[in-house]
């Protein structure tokens, strides 16, 4: 679902001028950092407006394809520890074989394709959202949808696959970013949610930030709102990796100022060489890739770069609005997170909120 609300999160991205305030939205925190610590956090509204409960610091959601940016990181992670190389085709890491039925063989698709969104793999609406159910936890394992709607000799393969080869064309896939994590499973003999945990949670003190609706305190996490402020039942994805990150506004700054410390040269959770390597640009002339945006065109591993010039990603998901990025030039670093769902009614009071945070 996350792809589909992706230009309205980014439409306001080229409009500079100033909107009048209005209250659009149930809550939400912001945060403004560089890259040695928080400059400001605030916070606004109810977390659950029958309990009359505010959005605090201590208010846990989920910050939707924000969430991306952790895989990036844990492939970087990966590499470092010789579990995988990102130019290398990915069947050598999975134990079901992925081939795109509509290509000829000489297709290859690497864990750079997937990071990229060029590797071939899409969201078809109907499979995409079949991962989604009102349940607080997945029933089946990721292994077991991937398998199911990946793997070369099912029926539905053909769903799963544009008819482009690999690094030709850019189609943002939460499915494939899905798979980037699963082969970090693989490759690590660990659950992703441990493998973060353990490398980057941890050593980052967020200590309020999990996968899993288990792994949090319940009492923390906001009710989310549709867009009719309507109360949206709890949910879980099976491909969680790709936009089920829970986290509240103090532990999600944390994570940015260590992001803008990486592109620095200056953090320790990676070598500096991983850290230039997450964040190089991957499209140019030379490489030709088609259908990129105006307003996000380029990336890094996971890491979209903004027609601003701004590095982060943005988040949409039901009940769920984020924003996470920062200025390379002066390594401020800005943070939205709502619960509430993006839409055209609330998203000029968006406009504004973030263009006050950029002052």
């Amino acid at each position: 679902m996350k792809s589909y609300f992706t230009f309205i999160l980014i439409a306001f991205l080229s409009i500079q001028s100033c909107i009048s305030q209005d209250r659009k939205f149930t809550g939400y925190a912001t945060a403004v950092v560089n890259g040695d610590e928080v400059l400001k956090v605030e916070t606004f509204g109810l977390a659950n407006t029958e309990k009359k409960k505010k959005y605090s610091k201590n208010t846990i959601q989920p910050v939707g394809s924000v969430s991306k940016t952790v895989i990036g990181v844990s492939l970087m992670i990966a590499k470092e520890k010789g579990l995988l190389d990102l130019d290398k085709d990915i069947n050598e890491y999975l134990d079901f074989k992925i081939v795109n039925p509509h290509v000829d063989d000489s297709n290859i698709i690497t864990l750079k394709h997937l990071a990229t969104h060029t590797s071939g793999i899409i969201d078809n609406k109907n499979i995409y959202e079949s991962a989604y159910a009102y349940e607080l936890s997945p029933k089946i394992s990721l292994k077991t949808y991937l398998y199911e709607h990946l793997n070369h000799n099912r029926k539905s393969v053909k769903k799963s696959f544009s008819k482009k080869k690999a690094g030709v064309q850019y189609e943002y896939s939460n499915i494939g970013a899905a798979l980037a994590a699963y082969i970090i499973e693989k490759v690590s003999d660990k659950p992703f949610n441990e493998f973060t945990e353990e490398h980057i949670f941890k050593p980052l003190n967020m200590n309020n930030t999990a996968w899993f609706y288990k792994n949090i305190d319940s009492t923390q996490h906001s009710i989310l709102y549709d867009e009719k402020d309507q109360a949206i039942r709890p949910y879980s994805c099976v491909t969680y990796p790709d936009g089920s990150l829970k986290t509240n506004i103090e532990d999600l700054s944390l994570y940015l100022i260590e992001l803008i410390k990486g592109y620095n040269g200056n953090s320790t959770l990676l070598t500096k060489k991983s850290w230039v390597e997450l964040y190089a640009k991957n499209f140019d002339e030379r490489k030709n890739v088609q259908n990129i945006s105006p307003r996000e065109p380029n990336t890094g591993l996971f890491m979209a770069y903004f027609k601003s010039g701004k590095i982060g990603h943005t988040g949409s998901d039901l009940g769920v609005s984020a924003f996470m990025m920062f200025d390379p030039k002066t390594n401020i670093g800005q943070i939205l997170m709502a619960n509430e769902d993006l839409t055209s009614d609330n998203l000029e009071r968006f406009k504004k909120i973030w263009n006050e945070l950029g002052k």
